[in-house]
């Protein structure tokens, strides 16, 4: 048994957390013992998220200490691959559940266990999309006029306020959450669409965990109008792809916003097939890259990967799925995930499907307690709050 000899500072009160004071020791022992308090933050800083929580009850310093902005970062920067999925279900009533991908993953001969969420918005008959994750919060938009920020795994969340958007029928709102490294600060993007108006200008709100408000930014690329429901962040930009009109014709192009500029750029695409029978294609994020997806010819779903941000030269195509006989209506969504042997998970007819290129085959995952899965998305585990910054 592994015992951890430690005592901690509570003003003048010295705690001995040696079996909480069931082991006596002398003066001179504890002095031995003691750990200076540098090494004290780098043992915890690696330390899943659950335990800090609970250690937050040992004493004030430790308490004062995982609360901590400069410790929270320091943790985040250890737990940056410590990747959980979050799925929603496509049942009557909304409910989430998440699990560890790399459990997910191995044991696919097997059911995973997972963990029920208590999603703070208390409507169990609306669902409400996924918009994307960073740093360990989630973001989900309400009814397109406000989003909630959430960190399931401290289980703190904190809702925008209202957009305060004029309707008009057929219009939509597409969001996207990134970080701003330079203002420090997690920023939700929102464009307003009209697809009813060619050439129409698409305003442009970002709201600022910071200050808790939203402000008007330049509109976006005039005569573009994105297309996704939602914008991928990836090394400080958020990407979106969007229909481009020219005169009778129109295309798509990759937009992207830089956080910190909040200005606009087209990022080329690869080169890809573009024949008719191929789908529009979506964003993603895998492995901290920009990827991209798109069904072609009903046969197979082929996934790129922008190895180098904004070099057009680092598209890579990293695999291609094939579809199943008689595919029907179904497509496939994601990817979400490539795990170290390369295998990719995605999602096909409302269940999760992992393919292997090395041998082209099929594994499905199943998971504790569900099935019907409607949206899904990566996060990291960490203790970054969305009530202080």
């Amino acid at each position: 048994m592994l015992r951890l000899h430690h005592s901690c500072y509570d003003g003048r009160r010295r705690i001995d957390y040696h079996q909480r004071g069931l082991i006596r020791t002398s003066s001179m022992e504890m002095e031995q013992a003691f750990i200076p308090d540098e090494l004290v933050v780098e043992i915890l800083s690696r330390i899943p998220v659950k335990c800090l929580l609970k250690f937050r009850c040992v004493c004030k310093s430790w308490n004062s200490l995982i609360s901590d902005s400069y410790f929270i970062k320091k943790h985040l920067h250890h737990f940056t691959h410590h990747n959980r999925i979050i799925l929603s279900a496509t049942t009557a009533e909304f409910h989430l559940n998440s699990c560890y991908l790399n459990s997910l993953i191995s044991s696919t001969s097997s059911t995973t266990i997972s963990e029920h969420l208590n999603y703070p918005v208390k409507n169990k008959y609306r669902h409400d999309g996924i918009v994307g994750s960073c740093d360990g919060l989630v973001c989900f938009a309400i009814k397109g006029d406000c989003v909630l920020l959430w960190n399931p795994s401290i289980r703190v969340s904190k809702k925008s306020p209202p957009l305060g958007n004029n309707w008009r029928p057929g219009c939509f709102t597409s969001f996207g959450l990134g970080y701003d490294h330079v203002k420090q600060d997690y920023k939700v993007v929102a464009v307003f669409c009209d697809p009813n108006h060619f050439f129409s200008e698409s305003k442009v709100k970002v709201y600022s965990m910071a200050t808790n408000s939203w402000r008007k930014i330049q509109d976006f690329p005039h005569g573009v109008t994105p297309y996704q429901n939602s914008g991928k962040f990836v090394t400080g930009t958020l990407n979106w792809a969007s229909n481009f009109t020219l005169g009778p014709t129109s295309s798509w192009i990759i937009v992207s916003l830089d956080l910190q500029k909040e200005s606009y750029r087209e990022i080329l695409p690869p080169d890809y097939e573009k024949e008719e029978t191929s789908s529009t294609p979506t964003l993603g994020v895998l492995n901290e890259c920009l990827c991209m997806s798109y069904d072609h010819k009903r046969t197979h779903f082929v996934v790129w990967v922008m190895k180098d941000y904004g070099v057009a030269e680092s598209w890579i195509k990293l695999v291609t799925v094939p579809y199943l006989p008689n595919p029907e209506d179904f497509s496939y969504s994601g990817p979400y995930y490539v795990s170290e042997k390369g295998e990719v998970l995605l999602m096909f007819e409302f269940d999760l499907v992992l393919f292997d290129p090395s041998d082209r085959s099929f594994k499905y995952p199943r998971i504790q307690n569900g099935k019907g899965w409607f949206d899904a998305e990566v996060y990291v585990e960490t203790l970054v709050s969305p009530m202080k910054h």
